[in-house]
């Protein structure tokens, strides 16, 4: 049995290729969020060829080329480190507390709805959490 062509391909060059598909489509990418596994020089590079800034979370100790405090003390970047923090959260959360860490289901269809039920109910607990004031009216009563 051949391996597929993709199982050759780190997900940082995978990353690449799919930004480029964007690009294809009809969108253009000014940014790219990522975590620490995609703090290397080919990321960086393939990024910066194609015109997109990396806000990659950067590894302690390692340098980049094309990824220095210019990036990184930038408005932009912070911005990006922020909200993608969040979008992590509700993996972790998902993983955690939504016992998604190892699927229970076989097929496709059944783990998409489980992971539909999860996110479903992680936003009611956010929901609940929302604090709202009542009306100026009902307040002074």
């Amino acid at each position: 049995m051949k391996c597929p062509p993709e199982w050759g391909v780190t997900e940082s060059q995978m990353a690449l290729e799919q930004l480029k598909h964007l690009e294809e489509e009809g969108f253009s990418p000014t940014t790219v969020g990522a975590d620490k596994n995609y703090h290397n020089g080919p990321f960086v590079a393939g990024c910066r060829g194609e015109g997109i800034k990396p806000h990659v979370a950067p590894i302690t100790g390692r340098k980049v080329a094309g990824l220095d405090g210019r990036t990184t003390r930038s408005k932009g970047y912070q911005i990006s480190q922020t909200i993608r923090k969040r979008a992590e959260q509700i993996f972790g959360w998902a993983k955690t507390v939504g016992g998604m860490r190892r699927s229970r289901y076989c097929g496709a269809e059944r783990t998409d709805a489980a992971c539909k039920w999860v996110v479903s109910a992680l936003n009611l607990l956010r929901l609940a959490k929302l604090s709202v004031s009542p009306p100026p009216a009902v307040a002074r009563a």
